[in-house]
């Protein structure tokens, strides 16, 4: 291939990269800024940088950890203990890696002790091993529920969801919300299958596939940084716009240049641009705060989990309120004749 040829060849790229880099959806900052500048300009609103208000950090996950319960399985009868398999999870948590198991990787060992408990319970075994079985078992039985607290409040996937994102969610976003929604119900599901004593399931559970999933579309993170940002957007720059008396804007009762202008910022940029997006952030929170909700509602980090969703999820709400209530002002007292677009 001649090196002009080559050169035009990565000219052509460029090219289709930047095209594609500018039809790229806006994000819920760039949509609320875009908004911000051209009111602004139609209203001479002072310059203000908006920026969410600090959170308290999260606690560290060795403030939240719990200890479980040591539990030395002496076995009396080996050859027994072979026989269902409890042999191969004793070894496999006295290995290496069973010292050091991660927090889901932990939960996941506990259910699978469970289960093999619960079948060796089952099988012809002699007295003193069936014995010691329901012992066992019952110890586990009680340890297993600090073993998801741990894994909800510990796994560094879980924890950087909550933590929040420096990205937020695009307009029209169309990924994440089913895969992240069927990840939290996942957990769910084998919280259930705890609370149950159903062990056979919840060892079958695939908790890293759910895990991953949420790693991968980061989708709650994003969430959080949206709903956050939208309410600081609209709480610092409500208060400009409402400082403006709707009736100045049209002297007389005439209608002016500034308001065909304002109109048009209101059914084009506001209307199908900002409200559309929010009214798509509301849906994602009303399909995922439930969930969470239901996951940590007894957990140390429910507070915490609140003041990233539910409260700003509220707050926003009530802040977009007050301000459709001023272009709904706009419109009874000037002849400016807003439509929704």
């Amino acid at each position: 291939m001649k090196y002009s040829t080559l050169i035009l060849l990565r000219a052509a790229l460029m090219l289709a990269l930047l095209s594609l880099t500018g039809c790229a959806e806006p994000d819920s900052k760039a949509t609320l800024i875009d908004y911000q500048q051209r009111l602004s300009r139609v209203l001479a609103l002072e310059p203000l940088t908006v920026k969410p208000t600090p959170l308290p950090t999260l606690p560290r996950p060795a403030e939240l950890k719990q200890a479980l319960p040591e539990l030395r399985l002496d076995l009396s009868d080996a050859w027994a203990s072979r026989q269902c398999g409890l042999d191969q999870l004793i070894g496999e948590r006295n290995s290496g890696l069973g010292r050091v198991f991660q927090p889901s990787k932990q939960l996941n060992y506990e259910l699978r002790l469970l289960a093999k408990l619960d079948y060796c319970l089952q099988r012809n075994v002699s007295a003193d091993l069936q014995q010691q079985i329901a012992r066992w078992l019952n110890q586990k039985q009680q340890s297993v529920q600090l073993a998801f607290s741990n894994m909800l409040l510990t796994d560094d996937t879980l924890l950087q969801q909550w933590h929040g994102s420096n990205h937020r969610l695009t307009v029209r976003q169309n990924t994440g919300l089913v895969q992240s929604s069927s990840a939290l119900n996942n957990l769910i599901t084998l919280h259930t299958h705890i609370n149950t004593q159903q062990w056979q399931a919840g060892a079958a559970t695939d908790i890293e596939q759910s895990l991953s999933t949420l790693y991968q579309h980061d989708f709650l993170a994003e969430l959080q940084s949206s709903l956050r940002y939208a309410e600081a957007w609209f709480s610092q720059v409500n208060p400009l716009l409402l400082a403006i008396t709707p009736a100045s804007l049209c002297p007389n009762g005439k209608n002016t240049p500034q308001l065909a202008i304002l109109s048009t910022v209101f059914s084009t940029f506001f209307i199908k641009e900002v409200q559309a997006h929010l009214a798509e952030l509301r849906r994602f929170y009303n399909e995922v705060w439930p969930l969470i909700s239901q996951l940590y509602q007894h957990t140390a980090l429910y507070p915490a989990l609140q003041q990233r969703y539910q409260q700003p999820a509220e707050q926003l709400q009530q802040q977009l309120m007050l301000h459709i209530n001023w272009w709904q002002q706009l419109n009874t007292q000037c002849p400016v004749g807003l439509t929704p677009g």
